[in-house]
């Protein structure tokens, strides 16, 4: 077990690692069909469904992935996969959020002054992200910045969704 920094409020987390691809390729599209169904409700207090177009193929995605609502029409999430390159530049996408259907604008976060505010904003909310992106928070809830470096280094970006009516 790692030591814990006086600096620290918790000891130092291992990034976690995404389940192999051939398991998110079977919980994905079952993920998707309970959020969009009246069963939604138990998951979809941590998870939408984001649906976007591929900026160079015009391809069309739908992925399940987890959020924070930061106030009634602002939504972030965090990621290091690639599919977050399609949201740059104000893209419109389609949210599915707790059984209803929403359009909404694209704001990706990679710069790491943009990255503290938006870690500290999830993290309060969704502690169990600290685990997978590593970054850990001081005696006063704030990001520790080479925690946010690290994480930025490793290829997490945040994506702020602004949806066009309160949720």
């Amino acid at each position: 077990i790692a030591p814990v920094s006086e600096d620290t409020m918790e000891q130092t987390p291992t990034p976690g690692r995404r389940p192999p691809l051939a398991v998110m390729r079977i919980m994905n599209p079952v993920m998707k069909t309970v959020l969009r169904s009246p069963l939604h409700s138990p998951m979809s207090k941590r998870l939408i469904v984001l649906s976007f177009t591929g900026r160079k193929s015009g391809k069309k995605y739908s992925i399940p992935v987890g959020y924070v609502q930061t106030d009634p029409t602002t939504l972030l999430t965090a990621t290091n996969s690639a599919w977050w390159k399609n949201l740059r530049g104000g893209a419109k996408v389609k949210v599915r959020l707790r059984g209803k259907s929403y359009t909404a604008v694209t704001n990706v976060t990679t710069d790491v002054e943009g990255l503290q505010k938006d870690f500290r904003d999830l993290l309060a909310d969704a502690p169990q992200l600290r685990d997978i992106t590593g970054v850990r928070l001081d005696a006063q809830g704030e990001p520790i910045p080479a925690d946010v470096e690290a994480a930025r280094q490793r290829g997490f970006v945040v994506v702020r969704i602004t949806l066009d009516r309160p949720a």
